[in-house]
């Protein structure tokens, strides 16, 4: 993420000092770059100045004021702080707004391994007025209907229970959030013959992948969600805390959390599942469309009893499901995302909920339930992001 704090500083003095200028002119007086005529203006209101940074180009500086450089900007318009600013891998511009899991998603997103388009301002040249304008480019994001592939979910946990890597069952599904948080359900965390989850998988997309590709990290914290009583299915959501930050690449990398709680049509989810009723647990990621039923109908397939004493809670679930094909979620896919395409970028997921039970799988008609992340994103933060930033 680029930040202006001290060291950032530094390397932005550097960078300036090396073009050459004459270092006496002020705010508001007219300056002369490659690109045409601009103005001085402080580093933090000329929204160009961190793009060029990013891409590692040298603007040009008029002086400096105390420490920190007036740079001649062309753009059309200064803005009040670029320090709230954050450039992902493919140019674009976002804003934080100082909620924690979209800021968080953001910054994540200016760490990608690769070039990515989003919908950040870019920087589009004025030919009339001849200088920077900044506008929001929208890139179609198609949500396909094909099989899970390497890469395409790197978000994706695999949850062990065991001493070792080696005699270890993988049971559970989960998501990466952070550098060293899990999301999974709650119900993930123990296995009644097991014992409790020890290890978390990442990286790899077959059971049957070479162990050179896994990421294994131990569990050092399993945090329920503090009103998660079982067997109650309310509640249904826990996070794990690894023994050590998480190596991003381009085949383990966070998702987004659902800080928005905008409605989805539709959603998809992913597990290592069992492929169907009394079928064996997936090799291969599995990935299957699904589309949201109305809380009428999540009420009717989830009414109220001994484990659900309320029925089906719209506040704090979802149901989602097939009306007409036997797609579903099923035993060994608890734990896993409910998701959808970043609002910000096609190469991010936004987890929407997160597997908690079902009914008999495979069946159309059917719908599995979810808990629904958008309730408990305040309670994540505070765990996973505590304090201040």
């Amino acid at each position: 993420m680029l930040k202006f704090n001290n060291v950032v500083l530094v390397y932005v003095i550097f960078l300036f000092t090396t073009v050459q200028c004459s270092y006496d002119l002020v705010e508001g007086e007219i300056c002369e770059t490659e690109q045409g005529v601009g103005k001085c203006a402080h580093v933090y209101r000329c929204l160009s100045s961190i793009v060029d940074l990013k891409t590692k180009s040298r603007p040009a500086i008029c002086s400096f004021k105390k420490r920190e450089p007036v740079v001649c900007c062309t753009d059309c318009k200064l803005v009040n702080d670029t320090r709230n600013a954050i450039v992902d891998t493919g140019g674009g511009i976002f804003f934080k707004n100082g909620q924690k899991a979209r800021d968080k998603c953001l910054e994540n997103l200016s760490r990608l391994p690769y070039p990515c388009q989003s919908n950040g301002l870019e920087k589009v040249w004025d030919k009339q007025d001849k200088c920077n304008n900044f506008e929001t480019k929208f890139h179609a994001v198609v949500i396909g209907g094909q099989s899970a592939n390497r890469s395409s979910y790197p978000h994706m946990a695999l949850l062990g229970y065991g001493e070792d890597v080696i005699s270890a069952q993988w049971l559970c599904g989960g998501s990466l959030i952070s550098d060293r948080f899990i999301l999974t359900a709650a119900h993930c965390l123990s296995e009644t013959v097991i014992g409790p989850v020890t290890l978390v998988a990442l990286g790899i997309l077959k059971r049957s992948d070479p162990m050179e590709l896994w990421q294994i990290y131990k569990v050092r914290r399993v945090i329920k969600h503090p009103e998660y009583a079982p067997p109650s299915k309310y509640n249904d959501i826990a996070l794990l805390e690894v023994d050590r930050p998480v190596r991003y690449s381009k085949d383990v990398f966070p998702a987004c959390l659902d800080f928005g709680g905008t409605e989805h049509y539709s959603a998809e989810a992913t597990g290592w599942g069992k492929l169907g009723k009394n079928q064996p647990l997936a090799d291969n990621l599995q990935m299957v469309i699904l589309e949201k039923f109305s809380d009428e109908k999540c009420l009717k397939n989830y009414p109220p009893h001994r484990l659900l004493k309320k029925g089906y809670d719209a506040k704090t679930q979802l149901c989602y499901g097939d009306p007409n094909e036997p797609k579903d979620t099923c035993e060994g896919d608890s734990g896993g995302p409910l998701q959808v395409r970043s609002q910000f970028s096609k190469c991010q997921h936004t987890i929407i909920g997160v597997t908690s039970y079902g009914r008999a799988c495979g069946y159309a008609g059917e719908a599995g339930m979810y808990t629904r992340v958008f309730h408990y994103v305040p309670w994540i933060e505070s765990v996973v992001w505590p304090g201040r930033d």
